[in-house]
């Protein structure tokens, strides 16, 4: 870790769709960032808090700003990536409750030069932890892009 980067700085999101609200740390292959459980949320439920399914765009954040990191310490652009899919999800029913600090960490498994790439992920409430793998994409400039 060669610096601290804030969220705003390394993904595309903006409120009221930007959640992950901290990088703790991240390396090469790895980050691992925080989410405040707010009833500011889009996805909060009166008497409930937010869905876990929710989770899943919680993971993908924290594995959009590990690849925002590199783009932005290669001095380049972050671009929208896309979650493509999940494998293996389990835990998603219930609720994480408003004041929750949830804890994501993300590892790259796989990573392909067509923008494809395969992390594994776990985020943890204090309570119960939910985890899957993402497969994710995002576009990669051409080299007569990046040239010009």
């Amino acid at each position: 870790m060669s610096r601290a980067w804030l969220p705003t700085e390394v993904l595309p999101h903006r409120l009221p769709m930007l959640f992950l609200t901290q990088i703790v740390s991240w390396g090469r292959d790895d980050l691992i960032g925080e989410v405040e459980v707010s009833a500011d949320s889009p996805f909060f439920e009166p008497g409930l808090g937010i869905p876990r399914w929710v989770g899943i765009e919680y993971m993908a954040q924290a594995v959009g700003a590990l690849d925002g990191i590199r783009l932005c310490e290669a001095a380049l652009p972050v671009p929208p990536g896309y979650l493509l899919g999940t494998r293996r999800l389990d835990q998603t029913d219930g609720y994480f409750h408003s004041g929750a600090t949830l804890r994501i960490t993300v590892r790259e498994v796989l990573k392909g030069d067509n923008g494809l790439g395969v992390f594994s992920c776990l985020l943890e409430d204090g309570e119960r932890s939910l985890s899957c793998e993402l497969t994710v994409y995002r576009p990669v400039a051409s080299h007569a892009e990046t040239d010009a």
